[in-house]
């Protein structure tokens, strides 16, 4: 007979395709979850995984043993919901989040959630969103919040807010709002500077200067938006951002807005559908209320 301990084993073999990382994330020596493995295969008599793929991947057996193991582990946990109702979540939740995220809602969200879940600990992490979708899919974060969802087998995602993405610029470089056009930077030679080049908004944006011939303008790119403010502030260039994370210096007269026609930016939540329900459901709708008041207060 195999008990939860084998079926925990297989099912994070499955997931992360190695049995060393599943034996580094359940806190087991290889010999250890090799033992479990050997004692399920025994009783189901025949092998679940292909040890002979990289990564590893389950047998056709395998693959329809998975599903039931996913849901035994899913009830199992549902059951230790309900029954440690009155503590809905202690331990340690990892967060990764996208700057324009960090620089706007995420401190209210951060001073709420602890309100809600007084025994979690937050461990949180802040980059760009590939860098963020990486680590999910390697489960080096629990849940992450990003630019679009992140889309992948047995991740699950909800709307987040947009915020509109814009042109901000010292009033130095003696730009206009009222008669700026992007054929103004290729004459002055004055360059964009945008998220990383692995980014949505860089490709649109780049898109958007071939289509309208200006692939003479420099297009310069950086992982961290507060770089892209810096430069924006000391003349550098003209930076393309949602405007949201830079109201302060806008208000103090620092940075102006200029006319571009962008694509908006849509943030959105992602987590592995492993996670509690009852925990995901709560911290993401937390999210969404937060990030969709933002959103208002600040169109």
């Amino acid at each position: 007979m195999f008990d939860f301990k084998e079926i925990e084993a297989f099912v994070w073999i499955v997931r992360l395709g190695s049995f060393r990382l599943a034996a580094q994330h359940l806190h087991l020596t290889q010999p250890s979850i090799s033992d479990r493995i050997a004692r399920l295969e025994e009783f189901v008599g025949g092998p679940l995984l292909d040890r002979a793929q990289r990564p590893i991947q389950p047998t056709p057996k395998g693959r329809q043993f998975y599903r039931h193991a996913q849901h035994m582990l899913e009830t199992r946990q549902e059951a230790m919901t309900m029954l440690e109702a009155n503590n809905p979540f202690q331990g340690v939740l990892r967060l990764g989040v996208v700057e324009t995220i960090a620089h706007s809602w995420l401190p209210a969200f951060i001073a709420e959630l602890a309100n809600r879940f007084p025994d979690m600990t937050l461990q949180l992490e802040v980059d760009g969103t590939p860098g963020l979708a990486n680590r999910l899919l390697n489960r080096q974060i629990d849940m992450a919040f990003t630019l679009g969802p992140v889309d992948a087998q047995d991740i699950l995602s909800r709307p987040l807010c947009h915020y509109a993405t814009g042109l901000i610029a010292t009033p130095q470089l003696g730009f206009s709002a009222q008669t700026f056009t992007l054929e103004a930077l290729e004459r002055t030679g004055t360059p964009l500077i945008t998220f990383a080049s692995d980014s949505r908004p860089y490709r649109e944006l780049q898109s958007l200067l071939h289509q309208q011939r200006l692939e003479r303008i420099k297009l310069h790119c950086s992982g961290s938006v507060w770089t892209i403010v810096r430069l924006a502030l000391d003349g550098i260039g003209v930076g393309a951002i949602p405007p949201r994370i830079v109201e302060q210096e806008i208000a103090r007269g620092e940075l102006i807005t200029l006319p571009c026609d962008l694509p908006r930016l849509d943030f959105a939540a992602s987590w592995p559908q492993h996670i509690d329900k009852a925990l995901a459901d709560g911290v993401i709708d937390l999210a969404i209320e937060l990030g969709q008041r933002d959103q208002r207060e600040h169109a």
